[in-house]
């Protein structure tokens, strides 16, 4: 297994933490992630990744719908 693999899979939080601040600086491709997680589901969205950070990402994307929706 590549090395950066070995370190990808062993950092999913890490990974998830730049996943969300790279769709933090980017509002189009944050609107367009949500949009596909609404129209095609969760597992869907998991499965599409297919990364061991995937139910990290989705968690954050998640929580951060709900915030959102609240303000």
């Amino acid at each position: 297994m590549p090395e950066q693999t070995q370190i990808a899979m062993s950092q999913p939080r890490a990974i998830a933490t730049e996943a969300i601040s790279q769709m933090e600086s980017n509002p189009t491709l944050f609107a367009r992630i949500l949009s596909a997680l609404q129209a095609g589901g969760v597992s869907a969205f998991e499965q599409f990744l297919n990364h061991p950070a995937a139910s990290f990402v989705i968690g954050a994307l998640e929580d951060w719908e709900k915030t959102m929706k609240n303000q």
